[in-house]
């Protein structure tokens, strides 16, 4: 089977982290060696800093601007995102793009691996994501490794599989232990939890997406069912048991998890160009360098270094007497 096109659908806007993790992706982008456009959708609408981004790529590309601007709630974050991951899907079916769709949120890492494992989707895939929370809270740290002690708990969410690598349920991220003490705002000093279901751990065919597609299975519901506001793709399927699990059935993480954000309020220069330069907050009187040689006084002649006379051993060795 010829390998067919990659079309990934990433969410973003502009803020002081953008270039950092839209970068991180872009990179991973232009090493896939398969055909491949690249739908951005950006909240606040489309942006001179992620256009000049994204056309660095020199990947096809199809940025797409969402008049609503990015909330400082989690939440409505989330569901945000999840409306221009609607509006992308869209935009896949009314150009009838035929290929793998794949969800990379500007936030996420992922393994070269993942799109040879993504080749194999028949029609709706999953793969697990590698969870990888963290807090700025000192006290919070201690009482989550206590809990980890106590109750470990398995830092992926995915698909679960059985002895006979058959889809058996889902792994999901253990959220009790954070229960009233999780992030509600990007600003908040406390662990962020990833949602129940990550988008990015879902792989389908994009002919699911289309209208007057004959091959379509009866189990898919159609995207015009939802008004943008779903939890993730898993709800776009009638039966979750016809989800095909990737990555060696569960058993290997292709993409990870990280959510690093700065304050909403945090200052940063467009594009991180420092234009016009910065001034000079604390001057440098006397550099740890020299900018030339010191010159000898013109009256003093320089002293004259007296070599010691090498002595030469003689290599030759005395022949010992025979008795």
């Amino acid at each position: 089977m010829n390998p067919r096109m990659v079309i990934v659908v990433t969410s973003t806007y502009v803020r002081t982290f953008q270039l950092l993790h839209l970068t991180g992706v872009m990179h991973s982008l232009m090493l896939v060696p398969y055909d491949l456009v690249w739908i951005v959708g950006e909240a606040g609408g489309v942006s001179n800093e992620t256009a000049s981004l994204i056309a660095k790529s020199g990947l096809k590309t199809i940025h797409v601007g969402f008049n609503q601007r990015m909330s400082n709630s989690w939440e409505e974050r989330h569901k945000l995102e999840s409306k221009m991951r609607f509006r992308a899907l869209r935009s896949i079916r009314e150009k009838k793009l035929d290929g793998i769709v794949m969800f990379a949120g500007d936030r996420k890492m992922f393994s070269m691996e993942l799109f040879d494992e993504i080749q194999n989707v028949k029609w709706f895939g999953a793969v697990s994501v590698g969870m990888l929370t963290h807090s700025v809270n000192t006290d919070e740290m201690a009482n989550q490794k206590k809990d980890e002690e106590e109750n470990p708990r398995m830092p992926v969410q995915g698909p679960a599989c059985n002895a006979s690598d058959m889809l058996a349920g889902r792994h999901t991220f253990k959220t009790l232990p954070f229960a009233g003490k999780s992030a509600v705002y990007i600003d908040d000093r406390a662990t962020l939890l990833p949602r129940k279901m990550e988008w990015s751990g879902f792989i389908l065919n994009s002919r699911l997406l289309w209208k007057d597609n004959s091959d379509k299975s009866k189990w898919i519901k159609d995207i015009d069912m939802f008004n943008g506001d779903i939890e993730s793709p898993l709800g776009f399927v009638n039966d979750p048991l016809v989800v095909e699990p990737l990555g060696n059935c569960d058993r290997q993480v292709l993409l990870w998890w990280l959510q690093v954000e700065a304050r909403i309020d945090s200052k940063f220069p467009s594009i991180w160009i420092i234009y016009p330069p910065l001034e000079i907050t604390v001057s440098s009187k006397r550099t740890p360098w020299l900018d030339a040689q010191p010159e000898l006084p013109v009256n003093e002649k320089p002293a004259m270094g007296i070599q010691d006379p090498i002595v030469k051993h003689s290599t030759k060795r005395t022949s010992r007497s025979k008795h």
